[in-house]
């Protein structure tokens, strides 16, 4: 079964590790010593929700990533896998390269499934899907059929 491909940059959103984000500030009151630092303040919740939002329908636009996939990984288990094969398709997008990657996943309760997965690596990433490789997967509890499997960027 074919499922869409993944940005390995994709998960550095997805894992929620985005670097702080500092957004001039509307009512902040320039009193105290700090004046330098008055006029920004960390980004709220709903903005950074926004941000994702938008950074979301971005990768769907570009065919990077369907609905689906989103929903898999903001709602699915979060495991690690470990690579067993890897073919390339010769398809590429970008700068990424399409592999076809078999991955035996581990349940966080104990045991472990097979997956099979179509995802898009950046082509300097590649050596981290060889066999013996760990990557992050994503999957529904009861539902192994569909996997996304996540490379962080060299």
């Amino acid at each position: 079964m074919f499922t869409p491909p993944l940005l390995a940059f994709f998960c550095f959103v997805v894992a929620g590790t985005a670097a702080a984000l500092f957004i001039p500030s509307r009512t902040i009151a320039q009193d105290g010593p700090d004046q330098d630092e008055a006029g920004e303040r960390l980004a709220t919740d709903t903005e950074m929700l926004a941000v994702r939002a938008a950074f979301d329908q971005m990768l769907v636009r570009k065919g990077l990533v369907t609905g689906d996939q989103l929903d898999l990984i903001r709602n699915g288990t979060k495991s690690r896998g470990v690579v067993t094969g890897m073919r390339t398709t010769g398809a590429s997008r970008e700068d990424y390269r399409e592999v076809e990657l078999d991955v035996m996943v581990r349940k966080p309760g104990g045991g472990q499934f097979p997956a099979h997965e179509i995802a898009l690596i950046p082509a300097s990433s590649l050596a981290k899907v060889s066999p013996g490789s760990i990557v992050d997967a994503y999957y529904r509890l009861g539902r192994e059929s569909a996997v996304a499997v996540c490379v962080s960027p060299s």
